[in-house]
Order: C-alpha cells, then structure tokens, then sequence
C-alpha cells in the first residue's frame, strides 16, 4: 500500500510541475549569440549597422578572395588540376559564407517573422497544461542537441586548418635545424617566387585573412544551418500540439466547447501552414545554393583526398562534414513533410466519432483533407528536399569524383 502511494505523490507531483518557457534568443542563447556575432540575426534597429560591418568583413578578407581567385587562374594555364581543385574546395565556403549572410540580410524581414512566432508560442506554452508542455520540452531539447553537435563539428572542422598550420610552425622553429612556416591554406604569393609566400609582412597578413575567414565560417555556418534545424523543428511541434488539442477537444462532454477548440485547431492548422510556407520562402535560396555546392564540394574533397599527394586528415574530416552539411537539411525537412503527412492519421484517430454535434463532423473531413496536402521545403521552387534527394545527391558526388580521377 506505501508503494501504491508514493507513486501517486510521484504522479501528481509530474502533473504539478510547470515549466518556464523563455524567447527565443534565451532558449537558445548560443545559436542566437552566433546568429548576432555572424551578422545574421534579424534586427531591424541593426539593419544599416549590419550592413556596413558585412561590408567591412568583405573587405578585410577580400585580399585573400582575390589571392586564391589569381593562383586558380594560374593553375587553370598551367593543367593544374589538383590545385585548382585544392583552392576551390575552401574558397567556395567561405565566399557561401558572405553569400549567406547576404541572403538573410535580403529575407531578414522573413526571417524576423519566423523568430518572432516562435517567441510567441513559447510564451503561450506557459499557460499549457503539463502534457502540452512535456511535448514542448522534448521538442527543445532534442534541437539542443542537434545544435550542439553541429556546432563541435563545424568547430572542430574549421579550427583544424588554423590550429595545426599554427602548431606546425611553432614545432618547426621549437624543434627543427631550419625553421619553416606553415599556411593555414597555402597558395603562392601573385607574380611572385614560389617562396615568396613565406616572407613577412606577406606571410602575418594573409595568415590573419585566413583567420577571420576561419572564424566568419565558423559563425555563419554554425548560427545559420542551426536556425533552419530549430525552426523545422518548431513546425512539426506545431503540429503535434494540434493534433493533441483536437484529441482533448473530443474529451469534451460541452458541444460548445468541442466546437469551440475545434475553431482553434483550425485556426493553428492554418498557422502552422503559413510558418511552413515562411519557412521555404526564408531558405529557399540557401537550400538550391548548397544543393548544387555541396555536389561539386564532395566529389572535389574524394579526389583531392584520393589524388596520391599524401593523407590529409583536414580534407578527410571536411568531405565528412560536408556530407553532414548536406544530410540534415535533407533529414529535417523530410522530417517536417512525414509530420505533415500524419497529421491526417492523428487528425482521423483523435476520437471524433464520439463527437455528436453534426456540425462537427461535418467540418472534420475539411481538417482531414487539409492535413493529407503534404508540406514540402523545396529548393529553387523545383528540387524536394528529402532523403530521396540526399541519396541522388551522393550518386551525383560520386560521378563527379570518377570523372576527375579519370580526366
């Protein structure tokens, strides 16, 4: 009998608990703190600010844009393919970088629309029952989670080229009879001997270039791909939390107040709709742009890393990361789509037929209807974004990987 009773203290006190759901920039304070340190997060007091400091930031690494950009052409005269495909393989992600942070400056009203209604659910998940707001936990911290991985990855990736270009140089004079300098990406000085890449002040202020180039991606892609990771996440949350008001709605014994959340559910299913929609008006552009990059990135990554020059392992934990960069936007709106598509499931199980109003049922095949229209993210308006997508993704990488290892 004392067992039975403290599981029933046990129980009631899950029920009492309540949680304290916070904004967006508080849920997620590292995702929102990267956001405003990569000039990405939509601010409408900062708008002009932001500019001119993307301004700024290209103009600072410009020199090393136009550096690589020069030694590519003169690889391309010399049949140099190794090279050019060495260069492109890190000039490309940092210019997609500036490309984004341009992007969203140009959605950034977009943008703010999609931040603002997630603050606004979180605030109205307060006043939610326990059940809704064990949903919304789960639903928090699995995004965390996702985020955090992402983030160490991109991290750990970028940092590599830095962080070993800077050790290696400190081993080489600690330890070697004659010192050499390491480049956190080693391209040849324009116009210039071969070894004029290593004198100074050429040296110091190409390898600071790289650095804030470094850090800008690190910031970008960390902040930008996460935000598209929690907001996908958010719709289908969005429609879980439909789904189990309706089914609470049929609970009611009052046919006013069955009807009266019936209203409600419909109310939040067009809701959800138009955020989806937001969504792919908000990213559609980024997600065409890394469709057709990350195809060349990886096929270019298999044939440096396979080209006979040495085992690199920068460019081997880079081509897997590319695959991940590739991965979970495929995963996360194949996601949202099959979340869309069972919303009908949830909708025809949710115990309507205990409904007894006719006005009821007769609006319910509507709702049913609506939610069998899948919701899809797409890029460029033509290429679904789905696992299906990822796969011929890979297939096309790797033709790319056979035509270069075979030219």
């Amino acid at each position: 009998m004392d067992f039975f009773e403290i599981e029933d203290k046990e129980n009631a006190e899950k029920e009492d608990k309540e949680y304290k759901f916070k904004p967006f920039h508080l849920t997620f304070k590292w995702i929102a703190s990267f956001l405003m340190l990569g000039l990405l997060y939509p601010n409408p007091r900062t708008d002009k600010t932001r500019f001119m400091l993307i301004m700024a930031l290209l103009f600072v690494t410009l020199p090393v844009i136009v550096v690589i950009n020069i030694d590519i052409f003169v690889c391309w005269l010399k049949r140099d393919m190794f090279n050019i495909i060495r260069h492109s393989t890190i000039i490309g992600p940092v210019m997609g970088a500036f490309f984004k942070m341009f992007v969203l400056f140009h959605k950034r009203v977009q943008a703010k629309l999609l931040i603002d209604e997630m603050t606004e659910d979180y605030e109205s998940y307060n006043s939610l029952p326990p059940t809704y707001q064990e949903m919304a936990v789960r639903t928090i911290r699995t995004c965390k989670i996702y985020t955090l991985w992402w983030g160490l990855l991109i991290t750990t990736t970028i940092l590599m080229f830095p962080v070993l270009a800077l050790g290696s140089t400190l081993y080489s004079h600690l330890f070697e009879s004659i010192p050499r300098r390491y480049m956190l990406h080693d391209v040849n000085m324009p116009f210039m001997p071969t070894e004029a890449r290593f004198e100074s002040p050429y040296y110091e202020s190409i390898f600071a270039c790289m650095c804030v180039c470094a850090v800008i991606s690190v910031l970008n892609y960390t902040s930008y791909d996460g935000l598209f990771c929690l907001i996908t996440n958010h719709a289908c949350l969005k429609m879980s939390m439909y789904c189990l008001r309706l089914e609470d709605a049929f609970k009611q014994d009052d046919p006013d107040v069955m009807w009266s959340e019936l209203v409600t559910v419909i109310r939040e299913q067009m809701k959800t709709f138009r955020f989806s929609a937001l969504i792919q008006n908000t990213f559609n552009t980024w997600l065409g742009t890394i469709l057709i990059s990350t195809m060349i990135e990886i096929g270019s990554l298999l044939f440096h890393i396979s080209a006979g020059y040495g085992f690199d392992v920068r460019y081997a934990v880079f081509s897997i990361t590319s695959v991940v960069h590739i991965f979970l936007p495929c995963l996360y709106a194949a996601n949202l789509s099959a979340m869309s598509t069972d919303t009908a499931t949830l909708v025809y199980c949710s115990g309507w037929e205990r409904a007894c109003p006719p006005r009821i049922r007769r609006l319910l095949p509507f709702v049913v209807a609506r939610a069998q229209s899948p919701i899809e993210i797409n890029a460029f308006y033509m290429f679904r974004y789905d696992m299906m997508l990822f796969v011929n993704i890979m297939r096309t990488s790797y033709s790319m990987f056979t035509l270069l290892n075979t030219s």
